[in-house]
């Protein structure tokens, strides 16, 4: 998704991952994703449902945050899932691993530097396997290196058939992945 700022593009973002209620209209997902929940729009969804279906990735990645450390941050949406602990572990030690946050682990996500917080964003979106990822400018404050492992990580995720929503004003994210785009204006 692409537009100015001002557009709308994060409010679409929060209201398609479900953790907005439409004000107006009405947000409805695939039988594929919604499975039981086909006839209940994704803001009524209960927690572990949606954190199972879709993964989302706040513009402030700060906003997202809820525990002292790292290793919790990822290991929370796989423990309110029901997964047992030692998949929970397994899921955080791969997330922490091919995000580059393994040093990271025991450090307070306040403490995290802005391109570090926000992989771990990404990486929060991730530990539940979602089949929809929606993520608020995923690539910003990342060093080439950096960015170029998140374009891989999401290429698979879409290769694998994961759906992928981005907003983004990175034009060259948008060239390396976009299957579509759509341009929002201002209202």
């Amino acid at each position: 998704m692409l537009g100015p700022n001002g557009a709308g593009k994060s409010t679409l973002a929060l209201l398609l991952g479900g953790l907005l209620r439409p004000g107006a209209g009405r947000v409805t997902a695939t039988a594929e994703l919604a499975g039981a929940d086909a006839r209940t729009p994704p803001h009524r969804w209960r927690a572990p449902a949606l954190a199972r279906r879709i993964g989302s990735v706040f513009q402030d990645p700060e906003h997202q945050f809820v525990t002292g450390t790292v290793f919790d941050e990822l290991a929370l949406g796989p423990r309110r899932t029901g997964q047992p602990e030692a998949a929970v572990r397994v899921t955080v030690d791969g997330l922490l691993d091919r995000l580059r946050l393994t040093t990271l682990a025991r450090a307070n996500p306040y403490t995290l530097s802005g391109g570090e917080a926000r992989r771990l964003s990404v990486a929060t979106a991730l530990a539940t396997a979602p089949r929809l990822l929606i993520c608020d400018e995923p690539t910003f404050g990342q060093d080439r290196r950096t960015w170029l492992e998140l374009v891989d990580l999401f290429a698979e995720l879409r290769d694998a058939g994961h759906g992928v929503v981005t907003v983004t004003h990175d034009p060259d994210f948008v060239a390396a992945l976009a299957d579509r785009t759509i341009t929002l204006g201002r209202p």
